[in-house]
């Protein structure tokens, strides 16, 4: 529950984990990036998540770059560590050394691949939020675990006393206004796929959402998403969700993401960097559709530009 504990809102940004071409961790773009993305108005970064091939990074290399990134930030500007697992004894320990590493909260779904029940879930978050004792950002991704937490489920959680927020990532837009309904009154409730919808998400009473693809490649336009949608500026708002959208939906069509992702910062001369394997980088033929999708939205002219 956040009783005080945190003020996070606005449009936290999921950030890639740049790699260099044998798979290490490239930590001039990782910096690069982040730089570039609080100077185009980011209210938060969000370090190994999904869009930072967290499954390809061990906990000694999260830890690194929870580090890097609190060095890169400063203070004023939440830092949110990655931690999720499947052994709740190691994702208490990581989420306690992510905030002793300098974070100000931990990222952590359900346990993925063990395909579990509502009360070993709940068991837990509970245990999470005992032993851990630190800010726990909840996020409920079904594409990535084979879970998807009821808003009814989310609100017994989010009476934990260290469950502050909530990322919900659920494609059901119903379920993204019913969890804001059930649980805005006990944590910080993000919306993911803003792409999509982050300036509906926030107009339906979401603090924030958590954003990626279309921060790191539209930069300060998609980032100022957020603001628009607080002060209530319609028209702007929806020229640039559509813009957004319109992006995402070409985007996923090709490759694996973020592999793809980071074919698009590449291009524009963002700090993209190469991916980790089991992830490939896109071939010659998936590069040039990525470079026509870009093309056709004015982003290579806007960055040649500048």
């Amino acid at each position: 529950m956040n009783d005080g504990k945190i003020d996070w809102h606005g449009n936290i940004v999921a950030v890639a984990t740049p790699f260099s071409k044998d798979g290490e961790i490239d930590g001039t773009k990782f910096t690069e990036n982040i730089e570039l993305l609080l100077s185009e108005g980011a209210h938060g970064i969000a370090v190994c998540g999904c869009t930072g091939e967290a499954w390809s990074v061990t906990p000694e290399e999260r830890l690194f770059l929870f580090r890097l990134a609190r060095k890169v930030v400063g203070k004023g500007v939440p830092v949110i560590g990655g931690t999720s697992g499947i052994d709740i004894r190691k994702v208490s320990e990581l989420s306690s050394a992510a905030v002793e590493a300098g974070c100000d909260g931990a990222l952590v779904m359900p346990p993925y691949y063990a395909v579990i029940g509502e009360r070993e879930i709940l068991s837990f978050f509970k245990e999470l939020s005992d032993t851990a004792r630190v800010p726990i950002f909840l996020y409920n991704m079904p594409k990535r675990t084979g879970i998807n937490m009821s808003p009814d489920f989310i609100a017994r959680i989010c009476g934990l006393e260290w469950i502050v927020a909530l990322k919900q990532s659920s494609n059901d837009f119903a379920e993204l206004a019913t969890t804001i309904d059930a649980c805005g009154g006990l944590i910080n409730v993000f919306a993911g796929h803003s792409a999509e919808r982050g300036y509906a998400s926030v107009a339906m009473g979401c603090v924030g959402f958590v954003s990626s693809m279309e921060a790191q490649i539209m930069g300060a336009e998609a980032i100022s998403l957020y603001e628009l949608a607080k002060a209530g500026k319609v028209e702007d708002g929806r020229r640039v969700q559509a813009r957004t959208l319109t992006l995402d939906k070409a985007m996923r069509k090709i490759g694996t993401f973020p592999s793809n992702m980071k074919t698009a910062m590449n291009l524009l001369g963002r700090p993209g960097g190469y991916c980790r394997r089991p992830l490939l980088d896109l071939n010659e033929s998936e590069t040039a559709q990525v470079q026509k999708i870009l093309d056709d939205l004015g982003l290579l002219k806007s960055a040649a530009a500048q």
